[in-house]
């Protein structure tokens, strides 16, 4: 298949590839380093979403969120494995569009990069709604105006290109990291006042006897991995990155164990510091009731512009890697040939960004944050299974890869992950599985009307169609 170079890709990797044997030569420009990459995924996923999720986690789990974390993240890994291991053969912008398409079937490529797209599109929409609420405290603007405070600019630095993104990510990641530290050394100061230096290392911030239940850890591991939400969203930048394939999977596994570290940091001094687990004057913003009690107003109204600031800079990342989903899906022709439009200088997918700020503004204006939240899991899921099916087809079914080693590595981790993934998708609140379902259905029927019955193939978007 092509590099770099704009070649066409070879027709012979995988069950239905004939879709892909004759792409237009229209490449991403080329300027992420290993290192972008990581710290892209590490923004979506924001280092402190711990801070929003902690008043949840905490009391349906008991006081063990460093456990429901830490079991999240043994959940997503083995994911995680199936994107790095598509990513090698596969570096192509669309992620989980393509390495279905090409493992699998067109056709289930189709509709597995229709759902995660329903993440990718929820996913700054919902950052966009929190931090302008956020900061509608500080600025009396109305929703509609302090939501472009974040659209216009997350849009303008995606057309920018990736290079500027990159540098926006580095200086949002830095400030995420100052806010996590600043509560971790002011938690730490709290704790050796009360107790003393011992009081640093107590197995309550992990697991309490008293308190321990399998079933509130496991109820808790499902809020735990929204924060991992969002790790995939390396893989799609892997036609603006320098980097090999392989090294595109790597960086999504080092996003999601790096983010895991900070978020039981956070989690563990704040189960420490917490007086009470069920004292909560409210869950939604349980973690800011701690930085009052250990740092005064002043650490929680830092934290708190930290947390809205930091909506830019996730909502950029999810913005860039759902334009790179339909930029890849315009490209093959799946979708109208409009989203594989590229910016004449700066080399990005502009009509994709465009689509995605025009999209992501209205939806954030007008649809409520309680639905936004409920759906963004049932897209990321369902694609999530899709990659975990297509490692299994790709390697164990079609390349015969059945080694001793083989059979861990694209037989029991693949379908770990296909399980995982399966197990929490059946936990989901309803209102998740409606909408979801709705919009599953309504790619499904595209779908139908564009393959005529699911009996064309090669381009499904074309004008004989439509």
């Amino acid at each position: 298949m092509s590099t770099n170079t704009g070649e066409p890709v070879v027709a012979e990797q995988g069950a239905g590839a004939a879709v892909y044997s004759a792409l237009p030569a229209t490449e991403l420009k080329r300027v992420l380093k290993t290192r972008d990459l990581v710290i892209f995924g590490m923004v979506f996923m924001a280092p402190v979403s711990a801070q929003t999720l902690f008043g949840n986690l905490t009391v349906v789990s008991q006081g063990h969120g460093v456990l429901a974390y830490l079991l999240g993240l043994i959940a997503m890994l083995f994911t995680a494995y199936s994107y790095g291991q598509m990513a090698k053969s596969y570096p192509r912008a669309g992620s989980t569009y393509s390495y279905t398409s090409q493992a699998i079937h067109p056709y289930v490529g189709f509709m597995a990069g229709w759902s995660i797209l329903l993440d990718y599109v929820m996913i700054p929409v919902l950052l966009y709604k929190i931090s302008a609420i956020f900061l509608m405290e500080v600025i009396p603007l109305p929703l509609w105006a302090m939501l472009l405070v974040f659209v216009v600019p997350v849009t303008i630095f995606n057309i920018l290109g990736a290079k500027t993104s990159a540098r926006v990510n580095m200086f949002m990641t830095a400030a995420m990291l100052l806010s996590i530290v600043l509560f971790v050394i002011f938690a730490a100061i709290f704790l050796v006042k009360e107790g003393g230096i011992g009081s640093l290392f107590q197995l309550k911030g992990i697991y309490n006897p008293d308190t321990f239940s399998m079933g509130a850890l496991v109820a808790a591991a499902n809020i735990a991995v929204l924060s991992y939400l969002g790790f995939d969203s390396v893989t799609t930048m892997a036609e603006d990155s320098r980097v090999t394939g392989k090294m595109v999977g790597t960086a999504a596994i080092l996003a999601c164990v790096i983010n895991a570290c900070f978020y039981m940091a956070q989690v563990y001094f704040g189960t420490l510091v917490t007086p009470d687990i069920n004292g909560f004057e409210s869950v939604d913003t349980a973690f800011f009731e701690l930085a009052v009690l250990v740092g005064g107003g002043g650490l929680a109204t830092f934290l708190t512009l930290i947390i809205a600031i930091s909506g830019i800079s996730t909502a950029l990342a999810g913005q860039a890697s759902a334009s790179r989903l339909l930029f890849g899906m315009g490209r093959d022709g799946v979708l109208p040939k409009f989203y594989a439009r590229l910016h004449p200088k700066f080399k990005t997918p502009i009509y994709s960004i465009l689509f995605m700020a025009v999209v992501g503004y209205l939806i954030a204006l007008w649809v409520d944050l309680d639905a936004l939240f409920m759906v963004i899991v049932f897209g990321a899921l369902l694609g999530f299974m899709g990659v975990n099916a297509s490692t299994f087809a790709e390697y164990f079914v079609r390349r015969k890869m059945r080694s001793g080693i083989d059979w861990i590595r694209y037989v029991l981790f693949p379908l770990i992950g296909l399980a995982v993934c399966i197990y929490i998708f059946s936990g989901m609140a309803p209102i998740g599985k409606i909408v979801g379902g709705i919009w599953f259905v309504i790619g499904l029927i595209f779908l139908a009307v564009a393959s005529r019955g699911f009996t064309k193939k090669g381009e499904l978007f074309s004008k004989e169609n439509f």
